[in-house]
Formats: structure tokens, C-alpha cells, sequence
């Protein structure tokens, strides 16, 4: 088992989507059941038709009858009872998905290894990184960077070269936002060979890795036919816009914002 089958990013996130659905669920039904008349309903099946009568306390077992004309008397008690049995559900799954998403937010797996003594981590091989090492080990992947044959001077802030001033805005924001990221670092995609994505970026707080391509000559027709090719070959490898890869667009004419990739960092990346 790898730490990737332990850290499912999709799966926290698929918690935490749950918890929010679950939460505005019982909202909503605590609101409506706030609203419905009191009592129960109790239903008589004669052989051809139906009654319906409004049982308005406990002590009433058998009810009044709901004329056809007040049938929305009928339909808001069904309602009530479904909602109440809906509720006592939700409630139920709420308590469950808060306790989880408490537990995930403690980094449960990492504080075991983290909460040892010096002595014993020195014997021991966790299989569970916590944030920091996990950051760390990420960081420390070494790879031979591509080298530069024009005479292009752009540096990010942190002192990273990139090859035009799109990469270059790209590159500050990332790191503005704290974003960890690796600039041309090769992979292997089956059908095309080795790719150098301009940006490997991290989201440390899932953990999930996002490749970042900018394509910046979408008015160049062989830049633009060579680039779909490419983006074709990304998805035949698993790589997915909106998924687990980032891709952004220009040409002479629209240029990349800068609100537009902040706002990408902020719905991927942060």
C-alpha cells in the first residue's frame, strides 16, 4: 500500500462536498419541518378510492377526514413524515461525516510517526508522511532542468528562469500564493515520449499534483495543431483540464489576466 492509497486528494474532497450537501440538507429540512401543520396522517384503502384523515395529536387515532378540496392538508402531512425520516437519516450521516472530516483535518496517519520519540523514528520506516515531510520529499525530487538558447531574462521572484513574460506572471503568482511548483519537469507520456509541462504545481493541501501548460500562440496554426496533439496525448495518459492538469490560453490578440489565474490558483491549487 502507498501513501497515495492512503491520501485518496479526490476522496477528502469528495468529504468534504458530502458534509456541505448533508449539512444544507438538514438546514432545509429542519426550516420545513418548522413550517408543517402538527400531527400525522392516516390513510384508509377502500377498494376504489382513498381516504385520508388528519390525526392532530396522539390521543386521535382516528383522525378527521380531508375533503378532496383540502388534499394539500393530506400532501404537507406525507411531506412531514418523509421529512421527518429524512432528517432522522441526514442527522445521522451528519454526525459520521463531521467526526471524519475532524479526524482527516488532525492528520491522523503522519501524527503517529510524528508523536514518537527521536530514538524509536530512528528504527522505524513510517509509511505515512506527515505534511512537513511529505512537502519536503517533494521539494527534493531532483530533475535535470532544460537549458535556455535564446538570451531571455526572466526571473520569478524567487529567482526561478522561465521562457516569456506569461510563464514569467504565472510563476510570481504561484509563489505570491504559496503555491510549491517545479518549472519543466519531465514526464514520460506513453505515445509521445518525454514532455516538459511548463509547471508542476502541488496542492499541499490535498496533496494532488496539477500539470500547469500554458499555451501562449493559440493564433499560430502549426503552434496550435502541434499543442492539440499534445493536450491529446495528456489525456490518453490520464492528464484532465479540470481534473488533474491546469490549461491556459493566448494569443497576439487576448492575453492571459491576471484575475483569471488567480482565480485558478484559488479554486486548484490552494
Amino acid at each position: 500500500m502507498t501513501q497515495a492509497d492512503l491520501y485518496d486528494a479526490g476522496f477528502h474532497d469528495s468529504i468534504a462536498k458530502r458534509k456541505i450537501g448533508i449539512d444544507n440538507l438538514v438546514d432545509r429540512l429542519t426550516l420545513e419541518l418548522d413550517d408543517a401543520p402538527a400531527g400525522s396522517l392516516r390513510i384508509a384503502n377502500r377498494k376504489s378510492y382513498t381516504q385520508y384523515y388528519w390525526r392532530k395529536d396522539a390521543k386521535d387515532t382516528n383522525g378527521t377526514y380531508i375533503h378532496k378540496e383540502n388534499i394539500d392538508v393530506a400532501k404537507a402531512l406525507a411531506q412531514k413524515e418523509y421529512n421527518k425520516k429524512l432528517l432522522k437519516q441526514a442527522l445521522r450521516e451528519q454526525r459520521i461525516v463531521t467526526e471524519y472530516c475532524a479526524l482527516l483535518e488532525g492528520e491522523p496517519f503522519g501524527k503517529v510517526y510524528s508523536d514518537l520519540h527521536s530514538l524509536k523514528k530512528e528504527l522505524v520506516t513510517p509509511l505515512y508522511d506527515d505534511d512537513d515531510s511529505f512537502f519536503n520529499k517533494w521539494q527534493a525530487e531532483a530533475y535535470e532542468p532544460m537549458g535556455f538558447s535564446d538570451n531571455t531574462d526572466y526571473y520569478s521572484g524567487s529567482g526561478v528562469r522561465v521562457r516569456s513574460k506569461s510563464e514569467l506572471i504565472i510563476a510570481n503568482l504561484l509563489e505570491q500564493y504559496g503555491v510549491p511548483y517545479k518549472y519543466e519537469k519531465p514526464i514520460v507520456l506513453d505515445g509521445l515520449g518525454q514532455v516538459r509541462p511548463d509547471f508542476v504545481c502541488l496542492n499541499t493541501r490535498t496533496r494532488q499534483e496539477y500539470l500547469w501548460e500554458h499555451f501562449g500562440m493559440m493564433d499560430n496554426a502549426g503552434y496550435a495543431n502541434k499543442n492539440i496533439l499534445k493536450l491529446n496525448a495528456y489525456q490518453q495518459n490520464g492528464y484532465y483540464v479540470g481534473k488533474n492538469m491546469i490549461a491556459t490560453f493566448e494569443s497576439s490578440v487576448t492575453t492571459i489576466n491576471s484575475r483569471n489565474l488567480k482565480g485558478i490558483i484559488e479554486e486548484w491549487l490552494v
